[in-house]
């Protein structure tokens, strides 16, 4: 039988890798978006799949469309991918951070609860509500202590899908997503600034790279590679939270002195500048966790760290040379 698949945020960066990992898997993948207008379905394009997924332009916060979603549409599968991840909007707009990230999670438990008891779901938890921890992050850490709403927003949001496991038996799993990337990452994210910025260094476009901390440590994955553990979690017998990273950490500087060496720089110290004004207060300034669980359960990355720096940096070349030869 054809499995169906429901993906909220199915436009973005992990929900377009999502959508092109479970149609090669013959499923039928239908996808909450927040608008068709221009522009908005570019990662869809880029892999081609626009036109084979079901799209529904949608709010997450309107539960009378999820409700018809769900009894429409009877998914096997959900995977609550949208929501609003950025920490600065997170402090600007505070109500609607919690209305996406925390309301509307409650929501589609309910309904799944109510109306398709049946379906597996999977939360994207984050990294971001453990704060800052000298200790390697695993399952069975509890030392939660977000640094900001963002992080608050996820972390309550992880207890609500936890609860309605708990009390309902629900087939409901949070993934605690780590730092991962790709060529089609947002653009406010530092894993982009760098690429773009080691792109338009090499086309002569600029001068050097602006960053804040650089010193802040990350786990660096590839979205292609969290897609596939997205799906296997949801493919085991029993539900269960996961930690989602490479089990790998290094500094952001680590990923600008990789991006340089890209286009031919060694001496990458004299294209990295610092701002202060882009060094956040409440920046969680260190992420180190074990990927261990998930891979017992079958999964390993496949894209290793200097390929997806290698591939990021070529992806903004090819598009800076595109826009530049439009003009």
């Amino acid at each position: 039988m054809r499995k169906t698949a429901l993906i909220t945020g199915v436009a973005g960066q992990d929900g377009s890798y999502l959508a092109d990992f479970l149609l090669r898997k013959n499923y039928r993948v239908i996808g909450i978006v927040r608008s068709r207008a221009p522009g908005t379905l570019w990662r869809l394009k880029y892999f081609n799949i626009h036109h084979r997924i079901k799209l529904v332009v949608g709010d997450l916060a309107d539960v009378k469309n999820l409700k018809v979603l769900l009894r429409r549409y009877q998914p096997h599968e959900i995977y609550n991918l949208a929501g609003q991840s950025s920490v600065a909007e997170s402090w600007r707009n505070t109500n609607k951070t919690f209305e996406i990230n925390t309301v509307a999670v409650v929501q589609m438990l309910e309904l799944l609860r109510v109306y398709s008891p049946g379906t597996r779901f999977f939360q994207a938890s984050s990294a971001e509500i453990f704060g800052d921890t000298d200790s390697v992050i695993t399952e069975k850490t509890r030392a939660f202590n977000p640094l900001h709403l963002y992080g608050t927003s996820k972390l309550a949001a992880h207890f609500v899908v936890k609860n309605f496991r708990d009390q309902y038996g629900l087939f409901a799993a949070n993934g605690v997503l780590f730092t991962h990337t790709s060529p089609l990452q947002v653009d406010f994210t530092v894993a982009k600034t760098i690429a773009r910025g080691a792109a338009k260094i090499a086309l002569g476009m600029a001068s050097a790279i602006t960053l804040g901390n650089s010193a802040i440590v990350r786990d660096w994955s590839y979205a292609g590679d969290i897609v596939r553990a997205m799906w296997l979690i949801l493919q085991q017998e029993k539900p269960s939270d996961f930690i989602m990273c490479t089990g790998t950490s290094l500094p952001i500087k680590s990923f600008a002195k990789e991006a340089l060496r890209c286009v031919g720089i060694e001496q990458w110290e004299k294209y990295v500048v610092s701002d202060p004004l882009l060094i956040r207060k409440n920046d969680t300034k260190k992420m180190s966790a074990s990927s261990a669980r998930l891979r017992r359960i079958g999964w390993r990355p496949e894209i290793s760290f200097k390929k997806l720096v290698k591939t990021m940096v070529e992806y903004e070349l090819i598009q800076l040379q595109q826009s530049n030869g439009k003009k």
